[in-house]
């Protein structure tokens, strides 16, 4: 047999029981139980469940009791209620009190059950292996983020870093291309050897040349001593090239040689010393457009190319901020030794609305620096408006259409009322006065993550700051 997953089933009929084995055997490693009391036996034990079938009329613990329990152990596991019989509670109470995935009824066919059993299954193994790589790259990397464009970027650092490819890490300064690099890196089979970074961005090509290949003494005006270059320097290890872009020609013709032959020579020398180095390049520009404007070699281009990774701008991925916020409020006042400070709802919703130019960078920056300045230990919203020069959504420079602007104003105010809510679905339907159902299909369309890392934080006594 071939298991897509662990299903536990609970019901105290025998007959109900096996028949639901037989169901699901097939595709499913299947763990029965006959009574409440056996299903939080089986939940301690399993902590490899993706999903419960659960009755709900049951002798002793019923199974509305039995799934208050199990959220005790275990709040995210996808219950489906399979039940002829609700008792006392109507389904629409049991929706609203007891959350489960799916409600089923006995008198339904079975493939509605399977159909549900399977859906439930996908949906939290994904979600797992979601937060499990939101989870790592935010503990070892530093990357904060679980919207879909940052989960596309953790899954391809997964599985690109332990081999040699070269890669080149596309995005806008302030994006955290350097941080896409160190992950590559330490998630190699390189990470005990060096990571050496240089950044090419608007320096001469001469100092340039200079620092990737070295020199020897007396080369050029000014050279006093001999040097050796980064290319030798990170041998057996990876070099980082930010902006790889800003590149001359020339030097350009050199790097071609080096991936070419794993051969360069130090300015002055003609010895060639063999070098074994992984290349990761960085760059805000399109080198594709450059090459066709002349600007980039094309061999080397071809060259680089390797895999691709495109880090979307802040304002892509708004529903990050709320994780970023408060990972860097953590972040800085655990480094500066004081409290934890409070970024009240309003000054929050201010910072899911700015456009962010400067990208995570800017927002690090404003963060830290609100916390700095701010003599209370709660932040507002007009000191946020105020440090920004913010009081109304700026114009971006992009041409949007009417139903962009309108994309736009939905995912701004859904991040905000779920952020006010700690990414509850249901509280923020109540707030938003919708349908939970129809809350949750919207929250797929725009593409919202799951919800933010939030740490533990004191809450304001004055409730007068929200609007």
């Amino acid at each position: 047999m071939n298991s897509t997953g662990k299903v536990l089933i609970v019901d105290d009929d025998s007959l109900v029981l096996e028949t639901l084995h037989e169901l699901f055997r097939d595709d499913y490693d299947v763990v029965l139980a006959s009574s409440g009391k056996a299903a939080l036996e089986a939940v301690n034990k399993h902590d490899d469940l993706d999903a419960i079938i659960l009755d709900i009329k049951m002798a002793r613990m019923d199974g509305l009791q039995t799934a208050s329990r199990i959220k005790e152990i275990n709040a995210e596991i996808p219950i489906i209620f399979h039940t002829g019989f609700p008792g006392e509670y109507s389904e629409d109470q049991i929706e609203s009190e007891f959350k489960p995935f799916d409600y089923v009824g006995k008198d339904e066919r079975p493939a509605r059950l399977h159909r549900a059993v399977h859906q439930a299954v996908s949906f939290y193994r994904l979600k797992r292996q979601s937060l499990d790589l939101v989870t790592h790259a935010r503990m070892h990397f530093g990357m904060v983020g679980r919207s879909t464009a940052m989960l596309d970027v953790y899954q391809t650092i997964e599985k690109i870093a332990p081999t040699n490819n070269k890669v080149i890490i596309y995005g806008a300064t302030g994006t955290g291309k350097e941080l896409v690099a160190r992950a590559i890196h330490k998630m190699s089979h390189r990470a005990n050897e060096r990571l050496v970074i240089c950044n090419c961005s608007h320096r001469p090509p001469d100092l340039v040349e200079s620092e990737l290949f070295g020199h020897l003494r007396g080369s050029f005006t000014g050279a006093v001593a001999d040097r050796i270059g980064l290319f030798e320097y990170a041998d057996n290890g990876t070099l980082f090239l930010d902006e790889v872009g800003d590149l001359d020609l020339t030097t350009q013709g050199k790097l071609l040689r080096v991936l070419e032959t794993g051969e360069m020579q130090r300015i002055g020398s003609p010895e060639s010393i063999r070098v074994n180095v992984r290349l990761i390049c960085a760059t805000h520009r399109n080198l594709q457009e450059m090459v066709d404007s002349g600007k980039f070699r094309k061999d080397l281009y071809f060259r680089l190319k390797g895999v691709t990774i495109m880090l979307p701008e802040l304002r892509e991925r708004r529903d990050d901020i709320p994780a970023l916020v408060d990972y860097f409020i953590e972040d800085h006042c655990m480094n500066e030794g004081i409290a934890i400070k409070v970024f009240e709802p309003t000054a929050r919703d201010v910072l899911v609305e700015y456009d962010w130019p400067g990208n995570v960078r800017q927002l690090m920056d404003t963060i830290q620096s609100l916390i700095d300045l701010s003599p209370s230990q709660f932040i507002t919203g007009q000191e946020v408006g105020r440090y920004l020069a913010y009081k109304s959504v700026p114009a971006n420079g992009h041409r949007h259409t009417y139903s962009d602007q309108v994309r736009e104003f939905k995912t701004k105010l859904l991040i905000k009322h779920l952020d006010r809510n700690s990414y509850n679905v249901r509280a923020t339907a109540r707030e938003l006065a919708i349908d939970p159902s129809n809350l949750r299909k919207l929250i797929k369309d725009l593409d919202i993550g799951v919800g933010p890392y939030r740490p533990t934080q004191p809450q304001p006594n004055d409730s007068s700051s929200e609007d």
